[in-house]
């Protein structure tokens, strides 16, 4: 028999309901999936409403005597402690003590205490869950298709917008490479201009002139 303590939860499940028998010790254990390390107490409370403690350790727990001494519905409550302090609870499927054949009444064993009715509320259960999820996926996975359509949509934008201004860059470059050349074009027919009236002025002779 082993339960498995949901993380997030209060809830233990059964993982795996194979019947505990008595082992070489007399004893009856359950083993536990646990959500994290830490310290763990197993409380059973059977039909006389009797709370009794057992320390988990490892992952396994030794069911308490006084509950196995006669068959009935047993009430489990998995604590994880700090000292004194619970930090957490689960509240497991309910076990069942009962006996091993009908002609061997002494030699007890635990089973699922699950009733057909539980068992099939369970299973509603489940499926309820199962199918609220799958709406769930559905919304999730259309709400994601549109943010992607607006993603490639933006991504779209933002490089067309990227290109035309990378045209503009290269469009201004080219204009700027012109106005140089006209520039430096200019200069040049200035400083010939110049250097022509620089000697016009240097052979100047105002005696020819009546």
């Amino acid at each position: 028999m082993k339960y498995e303590l949901i993380k997030n939860s209060h809830a233990g499940v059964i993982v795996d309901p194979t019947p505990v028998l008595l082992d070489v010790k007399d004893t009856f254990k359950v083993s536990f999936v646990l959500p994290q390390s830490g310290s763990y107490i197993a409380l059973f409370k059977g039909e006389d409403g009797v709370e009794h403690k057992a320390v988990v350790y490892g992952s396994d727990v030794i069911v308490p005597r006084e509950i196995i001494g006669k068959e009935q519905l047993v009430a489990l409550t998995v604590c994880l402690i700090d000292e004194d302090k619970v930090l957490w609870a689960w509240e497991c499927h309910p076990l069942k003590v009962g006996a091993f054949l009908i002609m061997r009444q002494q030699q007890r064993q635990l089973t699922a205490g699950l009733s057909d009715e539980q068992l099939f509320a369970r299973l509603a259960e489940i499926e309820r869950v199962h199918a609220e999820t799958l709406a769930a996926f559905d919304v999730l996975k259309s709400d994601y298709g549109a943010r992607c359509d607006e993603l490639a949509q933006f991504t779209e934008q933002t490089v067309k917008a990227l290109q035309q201004r990378e045209n503009e860059l290269a469009s201004l470059k080219k204009a700027n490479e012109l106005l140089v050349k006209h520039a430096n074009e200019a200069t040049e027919v200035i400083n010939t201009l110049s250097k022509k009236v620089f000697n016009l002025e240097k052979n100047y002779d105002p005696t020819i002139i009546e």
